[in-house]
């Protein structure tokens, strides 16, 4: 059992030295992003791009849609 037990700790300890190094991160090689908002609907207009995501945000709170009576 004894011999087991060193058996296991000594493949444990191989294979922590098989650690592969790990590099800092690599540049981005695909294609650069477009913004959102560069597009037909809103033709580079960030503020109206924002105001219609608001005005979505909106219709999907419930507490807002909710109609108390």
């Amino acid at each position: 059992m004894r011999k087991l037990a060193i058996g296991i700790a000594a493949a444990l300890a191989v294979a922590a030295c098989g650690e592969i190094p790990q590099e800092g991160p690599k540049p981005y090689a695909g294609k650069e992003d477009t913004k959102p908002y560069a597009g037909d609907l809103f033709k580079g207009d960030k503020a109206k791009y924002e105001k219609t995501l608001a005005e979505r945000a909106n219709y999907q709170n419930e507490n807002a849609r909710a109609v108390w009576k």
